[in-house]
Formats: structure tokens, C-alpha cells, sequence
């Protein structure tokens, strides 16, 4: 196992390390779970008592925590620092280059440098491949679909023809790129049935560099033009993107949420869990959409909202609950002012 010294590390993060040396670093775990040889983090003041509990061997503090009780790392972001230091103890898998004997390459694909297609996976007709891109067991890379460079498609993906796949893309098992969106017109068969007629896509999908895709999402592609995730966007497990939407540079979407057709998010959103989007909306650059909302309209950049459907401000949301917690109280003044009214009523 590689280890480091806090020194190395401080160099790795744009940090700087503490005049204490400190133990050489084996691993990168969270104060719960740090053992002697790890690094942790403490992001702000309110868990150095936990920090005094952990076992870690070092930590990343930010500046404004002042001198830390164990060998430290000072640095801006103490979870960025984390996060990259997993990146560097804890790298995907590495898989040796080559095409296994068991893949089905068609023998048009064009397959750059170092790149490794594992057992069972099919690269139809046209595809293109980049240099040090790992194609997983049992994936499947259509027809005249490119993929960039240093990329990883985990097994049993599926990518439909034409897609476009940028560089460093990570994309998990079960996921599917390009299937046709949920388009049909309505329409009554001769016995005058109520009937959906398929509109057939003829557009794509286009994925740009740095994105990653969780596992058993689905990513549908055009009716016609194309269905677009932006540079960095990062998408949880189970999330929906219909035909024809545009997710903007770097947004973020949690798990079992949905965007549905020719609908745009805009850059650097944030959007929860269970998060449903209709067709046809757009939603601003840089909104916070929280847990379960509903959005039906357009909404402003900077918005952050909240509540079940439909959405409202945030601000009133927060009212809104407010209020909710003392309905049962001002139902009880509503009967009181309506027995005095009846009492008044009878008296007149």
C-alpha cells in the first residue's frame, strides 16, 4: 500500500502542511471511521470534539480553525482536499490495455491507444474509441458513436448509435445512453380506440468532457437535434433526462429525479432528491431545487425552492410551514369567533 508524507500531501492539495511532521499516510477516511495511518477532515469548529475522539493520524483543517491536537494540513477547502485525496488512494481499477478475445469488435470501429474492451462487450459498425478509454464486460458502443478520450464505461452499459461521449466521462453499470424519448401522438384506431402512434427520434445525445452518469439511469436522446449534459454535470443513480433537455455546465442531480422533454437546467444548479420537472420549462442558472419538488413553470436564476408540489420561493415556503404548525391552534380560534358571531346573531 503507497504512502505519503503530510508534506507530499499539502503539495497534492495546495496546502500547507503543520511544523509537526506527523505520521506517514496510508489512507483518507471521515472522523468515524479513521484509523492511525489515515487523514481526515474537519470543515468548522463544531466537530473538534470529534476530531479529539478520532483515531486518524492527521487532518485537514481550514485557516480559520487555528492550531489543530494532531498533525494537520492547512488548506481553503478541507472536503475539496478530501475528496481529491481519494482520488489519489483509492483510483478506479486499473484495467490493462487490449481487446479481450471475447469482445465482438467490428472490424470498421476505430480503437485508439491503450484502450481495454472487456468480455462480452459489441463496439458496432463506425464507432470511435479514444486513447486509454475502458469499454467494461458486457457494454454495448452503437453504431457510429464516439467516445473521448481516458473515459470509463463501466459493464453492461448501454450506448446507443450516433452518441457522443467527451473525454474523462465516468459512466456506471445498467445506464443507457440514446434510447428513444417517451414521444407519441395520440390518435383513435377503425374501431375508434384511443391509440399512441411512436414518433421515431432521429436526434442524439451529446455528453461533454468530465461528466459522470450513476448507475440505471437513462439518458434519452432528441426527437430531433440533440439531448445535452454539460461539461461537469454529475448525475446520482435512478435519474431520468428526457429527450431534447439541456443540463448546463456543472449542475449537480440526485437520485429519482426527472427532467422531461425539451425541458433546460440551466449551469451550476443543484438538484435534490425525487425532483420532477415537466417538459418545456426552463430553469435558471445556478437554482437550488430541494427534495421532492414539483417545477411547473419557469424559474429565475439564483431561485432556490422548496416544498412538495406545486413549488413556491423558499421564503414563502418557510412561512407556509410556519404556519402549517399552528393551524390546529387558529382552527380552534375560527370555532370560537364563529360561536360568537351565531351568539351575536341570535341576540340581535
Amino acid at each position: 500500500m503507497a504512502t505519503f508524507t503530510l508534506e507530499r500531501l499539502a503539495g497534492v492539495v495546495g496546502g500547507e502542511p503543520s511544523i509537526v511532521p506527523g505520521p506517514d499516510i496510508s489512507g483518507v477516511r471521515p472522523l468515524e471511521f479513521a484509523e492511525p495511518g489515515d487523514i481526515t477532515y474537519v470543515a468548522d469548529e463544531r466537530n473538534l470534539k470529534r476530531l479529539a475522539e478520532s483515531r486518524a493520524g492527521a487532518v485537514l483543517v481550514p485557516p480559520s480553525l487555528g492550531e489543530a491536537p494532531l498533525p494537520a494540513i492547512v488548506v481553503r477547502n478541507p472536503e475539496a482536499a478530501f475528496a481529491r485525496l481519494t482520488a489519489l488512494f483509492y483510483p478506479l481499477p486499473a484495467q490493462q490495455p487490449g481487446v479481450s478475445p471475447r469482445a465482438d469488435v467490428h472490424p470498421d470501429a476505430t480503437i485508439g491507444q491503450n484502450v481495454s474492451v472487456g468480455a462480452f462487450a459489441v463496439v458496432e459498425r463506425g464507432a470511435v474509441i479514444g486513447d486509454e478509454t475502458v469499454i467494461g464486460h458486457h457494454a454495448v458502443v452503437g453504431e457510429e458513436a464516439r467516445i473521448g478520450s481516458g473515459t470509463r464505461i463501466f459493464p453492461q452499459v448501454t450506448i446507443y448509435p450516433r452518441v457522443r461521449i467527451g473525454d474523462r466521462v465516468i459512466i456506471h453499470s445498467g445506464t443507457v445512453i440514446g434510447a428513444d424519448g417517451f414521444g407519441y401522438a395520440r390518435d383513435v384506431d377503425p374501431q375508434g380506440r384511443p391509440l399512441a402512434v411512436k414518433k421515431y427520434h432521429s436526434g442524439t445525445v451529446e455528453i461533454e468532457d468530465d461528466v459522470e452518469i450513476g448507475a440505471l439511469c437513462a439518458v434519452d436522446r432528441a426527437l430531433a437535434g440533440v439531448t445535452r449534459l454539460g461539461r461537469g454535470v454529475k448525475v446520482d443513480n435512478l435519474v431520468q433526462i428526457a429527450h431534447s433537455v439541456q443540463v448546463g455546465e456543472g449542475t449537480v442531480i440526485a437520485s429519482q429525479s426527472g427532467i422531461a422533454g425539451s425541458s433546460s437546467v440551466g449551469r451550476f444548479c443543484m438538484i435534490g432528491g425525487q425532483v420532477g420537472v415537466r417538459d418545456h420549462v426552463a430553469v435558471g442558472d445556478g437554482v437550488v431545487l430541494a427534495t421532492r419538488v414539483g417545477i411547473y413553470r419557469n424559474v429565475p436564476d439564483g431561485s432556490v425552492m422548496a416544498g412538495s408540489v406545486p413549488a413556491m420561493p423558499h421564503s414563502v415556503f418557510l412561512r407556509a410551514q410556519g404556519l402549517f404548525k399552528r393551524l390546529p391552534e387558529m382552527l380552534e380560534r375560527i370555532r370560537k369567533l364563529e360561536s360568537l358571531m351565531q351568539s351575536k346573531v341570535k341576540e340581535s
